[in-house]
């Protein structure tokens, strides 16, 4: 008995990647059970590199905000261990915090810079 999560899936559109980059290979469950769709945010400063490949792989893969530590964290929080649980993501949009760029928003202020992700889950349990 287990809690499984094969990993994250990206599905934004190909002019949304950046170059060089290559999308993970995750196995996928045909016979899930349970899906929903969740907005994760990830702060920018925790991920961002100079390469926009590194940075898109570790908004999926950072071992403390990425979204598959964050997916691997609820599914924790949401099942027993005893039970055996598979599961994995699909990342289907990307955007940021700031609503706005101007001088009334959030863009001239203190706020951290966060990528939100819109992510499906699909999950399995026996």
């Amino acid at each position: 008995m287990a809690i499984v999560n094969n990993g994250t899936k990206n599905s934004l559109s190909s002019n949304e990647l950046p170059s060089g980059y290559t999308r993970p290979t995750v196995t996928e469950i045909s016979d899930f059970q349970y899906s929903r769709t969740i907005h994760l945010n990830v702060l920018k400063s925790t991920v961002e590199t100079a390469t926009g490949s590194s940075t898109m792989d570790a908004i999926i893969n950072d071992a403390t905000i990425g979204i598959t530590k964050q997916i691997t964290d609820i599914l924790a929080a949401d099942y027993l261990a005893t039970a055996t649980v598979t599961a994995y993501a699909d990342l289907v949009g990307l955007t940021h915090n700031l609503s706005s760029i101007n001088g009334s928003g959030d863009y001239l202020k203190n706020t951290a810079i966060s990528y939100v992700c819109t992510v499906n889950l699909f999950v399995k349990a026996i």
